[in-house]
């Protein structure tokens, strides 16, 4: 779940479906998850992993781009993104509007 809520394909959700309140903020209410389809995996394993990995980097200040990159990969393939649907979604992320500390508040505060 954690991999899932720090996809691009779920901030791309987030930015679409929550209310915009002042500045980037986002309201975050059941409502609005309930609108939110998420396909559940067999396998988790690898996410768990990947998740671990990023956790042990960050806290030793190590980049985990090609992880992050590795995960998005892996949720595209598991919702059968089209190539063009997932250049909407890296498009929409050439002008982030989430600086790392929002987005992983959402990973904290948010349990589904």
């Amino acid at each position: 779940m954690t991999a899932f809520l720090n996809s691009k394909l779920f901030k791309f959700t987030f930015k679409e479906y929550f209310p915009e309140l002042l500045g980037d903020a986002r309201e975050i209410r059941k409502v609005f998850f309930e609108t939110i389809t998420i396909k559940p995996y067999v396998n988790t394993e690898i996410f768990d992993l990947k998740v671990v990995a990023i956790e042990r980097k960050k806290a030793e200040r190590l980049s985990t781009l090609n992880d992050e990159q590795e995960i998005n990969k892996l949720i595209f393939e598991h919702y059968d993104l089209t190539t063009s649907e997932i250049s909407i979604i890296e498009d929409s992320f050439s002008v982030s509007v989430f600086s790392e500390k929002s987005t992983s508040l959402i990973s904290e505060s948010v349990s589904v």
